[in-house]
């Protein structure tokens, strides 16, 4: 059993823990929400010297990455690969980046309903920031002609 003493405007709160991974979890988020407010922590594990921290950055936890579907490689090859395979050029209204238009690669259905189809570039088109803002994940027409 981990212990951890959270010690905040002159307050003391104590709270228990099964995992180390799980009691420096709660120290972090703890310490980084109440950071401006000077706090104080101090991490009793079985066996081990006490360890006190004042600031999140102390403790040895860091937060998991969390996945950015629009940042992985995976979909920025597949996004390339949809501009040289249907043009650079909206579907729908025919804008282009010579127009001023921005460019964005449609899911034609959209992931949060068809995740299987998220890498499937015959479920790609190319549409204007204007035309895939207004779309949204409402419609699941093909306005490309392809």
């Amino acid at each position: 059993m981990y212990l951890v003493s959270y010690y905040l405007n002159g307050n003391m709160k104590r709270s228990d823990y099964k995992t180390e991974a799980g009691a420096l979890r709660a120290v972090f988020k703890w310490l980084k929400v109440n950071q401006e407010a000077n706090p104080k922590v101090t991490f009793y594990a079985p066996g081990e010297t006490p360890q006190d921290f004042s600031h999140f950055e102390q403790v040895p936890y860091r937060e998991p990455k969390t996945f950015n579907f629009y940042s992985s490689a995976k979909w920025l090859r597949l996004r390339s690969k949809a501009f040289e395979l249907y043009g650079n050029t909206c579907s729908c209204c025919g804008a282009s980046p010579a127009t001023g238009a921005v460019m964005h690669v449609d899911h034609i259905r959209p992931r949060s309903t068809h995740p299987e189809l998220a890498y499937d570039i015959d479920n790609l088109q190319i549409l204007c920031e204007h035309c895939n803002v207004g779309k949204s994940n409402l419609s699941t027409y093909q306005w490309r002609s392809r």
